[in-house]
């Protein structure tokens, strides 16, 4: 197959990507594989960024993807084994589209959100547009290796299942990705580790985002007070918080600047954030201020002021509280 060739706008399959790999033996495209470990860089033809996969333990995979495709790509899944594990699925940037027999509607699946999904026995297509990045973690979770998982009773907390659905306990879960699922997200991409050490903390970080995806999901339904418009007022009321973290709007300004009552907005947050309006903002200070030292142009004191605190003994102490160490440790 001669990508140099292909006309635009162009559609890649996993065949065409799988065929060209065959072709085309040379170390650039290879997969580098190790005892624990699989990662191949995609090719420059077809854009670029890498796949990786981590053995974690029995029936526990993690995939990291951080790709930007040349082209449109689209997955076809002819049916789902009868064994498919339970899948995590957290977006950290981009989107897909997936088509499933099992669903409703086409699903966007995208940043800000994640997906907890087990449709064995089904068809699904996955469309991916080009000239986006895609950076997405999965989780897959065999569930002969993890027979606590009661499926019948998380299936029951679904509600975006088209019916009847030929298969047991089918399930598919979306929800916000909180400010404590974006730390161990963060955590798994950048472990310190290597060797055995390395396996058993991205296990147990795996183990502890399928733990806040299961809290989420037992607290999913809207409560009777809070309605869609508002539920995306509190994204707008989110978005405006991080816009101004350095002077942030008074709780009552913030709920009169996107509609809604301050009551509404203070429940309604906690609800659909898993925390406070100002511990969100909290939080989000404390991750931009270790993006700042973890880039090594920023001293201890002048991170502090970058995020708000005009003391620099104030800061450590927050930043220590929160990390649970002190901020130099995050400078290179």
């Amino acid at each position: 197959m001669d990508v140099a060739t292909m006309g635009m706008p162009k559609t890649l399959t996993n065949a065409d990507i799988i065929a060209f790999l065959q072709s085309n033996r040379d170390s650039d495209t290879l997969p580098h594989i190790t005892q624990d470990e699989q990662c191949i860089a995609l090719p420059v033809q077809f854009g670029s960024g890498y796949i990786r996969r981590h053995l974690l333990q029995p029936g526990l995979i993690l995939d990291i993807a951080d790709v930007e495709l040349n082209y449109n790509h689209v997955n076809r899944i002819q049916v789902h084994s009868p064994q498919m594990p339970l899948t995590a699925s957290f977006y950290l940037s981009g989107q897909a589209v997936v088509t499933n027999e099992a669903l409703p509607t086409p699903q966007t699946e995208q940043a800000g959100n994640n997906y907890l999904y087990h449709l064995p026995q089904t068809a699904e297509i996955e469309k991916y547009h080009a000239n986006q990045r895609i950076y997405c973690l999965k989780l897959y979770f065999e569930l002969d290796h993890f027979p606590q998982l009661n499926l019948q009773h998380l299936a029951a907390q679904s509600s975006n299942l088209s019916q009847p659905i030929h298969t047991p306990y089918p399930l598919y879960c979306k929800n916000p990705t909180t400010p404590r699922m974006h730390l161990v997200l963060e955590q798994l991409v950048t472990c310190p580790f290597q060797g055995m050490a390395r396996n058993v903390y991205l296990a147990g970080k795996a183990l502890e985002l399928l733990g806040l995806q299961l809290e989420a999901l037992s607290t999913s339904a809207l409560p009777s007070s809070l309605h869609p418009t508002d539920v995306e007022q509190i994204h707008k009321a989110r978005h405006i918080l991080i816009q101004n973290y350095l002077h942030p709007p008074s709780l009552l300004e913030l709920a009169r600047q996107v509609g809604i009552n301050d009551r509404k907005l203070k429940q309604g947050f906690r609800y659909v954030f898993g925390t406070s309006v100002f511990n969100y903002l909290y939080q989000y200070r404390m991750d931009k201020a270790r993006q700042l030292l973890t880039s090594g142009q920023w001293t201890v004191t002048e991170t502090a002021h970058a995020v708000g605190y005009a003391s620099r003994t104030a800061f450590v102490a927050a930043f220590t509280k929160q990390f649970k160490v002190n901020p130099n440790t995050y400078r290179p």
